[in-house]
């Protein structure tokens, strides 16, 4: 493949990194060597897929939107490429909920989608061995837990990430919502039953309404009426001191 050609996509696509051209070029040619010949994709599309590979790889943004453009492919036919060159190549990078939650500035369902990931593997252990490893099942925990979380993330983009077919996205995702939804439902109960202590904004109003008018009133005449019973204590007393002493007089 000509060199400047792939220099120029690599500008294109933003990618300036020498290590990440180089890296791409390396992967073009083990790609021939594996069998990428008898792919129907044009030089321009094997070129920015091995672009792409080699940015993710380097941890480098991509914009996958003007690469598909660049190559020529409709988006589906450049993520089935895209899966296809990655297998011919036995490259990918990892993916894992912890790193797309951060990704996709959904931290608050990490821990969700991880208990999400946990529960689905030990259901479907009993159907067959489930690799949770996989980029599929990775992102439709991630996907479900912000779905029940209401989270907003960018859902083509995990889809894209999950490297897989629709078909078996949505069946995984769709599974994986409805264990989401037990969890969340189970721990909004547990939270429910326990009792809430008082928080700063309690105690505020709880002293607003001690310092109301009506309050302040009501405390000013328990108070008169605790005065006057005292009052007439001590002229009980005093009566009967006087009546006392006249007694021992006689």
């Amino acid at each position: 493949m000509d060199a400047q050609m792939l220099k120029n996509l690599a500008h294109k696509l933003g990618l300036t990194s020498p290590k990440v051209v180089r890296k791409a070029e390396e992967l073009i040619r083990l790609l021939a060597v594996q069998g990428g010949t008898g792919l129907a994709l044009s030089m321009s599309g094997k070129a920015v897929i091995c672009l792409e590979i080699a940015a993710t790889l380097a941890s480098c943004s991509f914009d996958k939107t003007l690469a598909v453009r660049l190559s020529g492919l409709t988006r589906p036919q450049y993520v089935a490429s895209s899966q296809t060159v990655s297998r011919l190549l036995n490259v990918s990078s990892s993916v894992c909920v912890a790193d797309l939650c951060v990704t996709h500035s959904a931290t608050a369902a990490r821990d969700l989608a991880a208990k999400v990931l946990k529960q689905y593997e030990t259901e479907n252990k009993i159907k067959g061995q489930v690799d949770i490893a996989l980029p599929v099942y990775q992102t439709a925990a991630v996907i479900a837990a912000c779905k029940v979380m209401k989270i907003k993330v960018d859902k083509r983009r995990m889809f894209e990430t999950s490297r897989s077919k629709r078909a078996v996205y949505d069946k995984v995702v769709e599974g994986m919502t409805k264990i989401a939804e037990s969890l969340h439902a189970e721990k909004a109960s547990k939270s429910g039953g326990t009792k809430r202590g008082k928080t700063l904004m309690d105690m505020v109003e709880e002293n607003l309404r001690n310092e109301s008018p009506e309050k302040k009133l009501k405390v000013e005449e328990e108070e008169k009426d605790d005065n006057a019973n005292d009052k007439e204590a001590d002229f009980e007393e005093w009566k009967r001191k006087i009546l006392e002493a006249a007694a021992a007089a006689e």
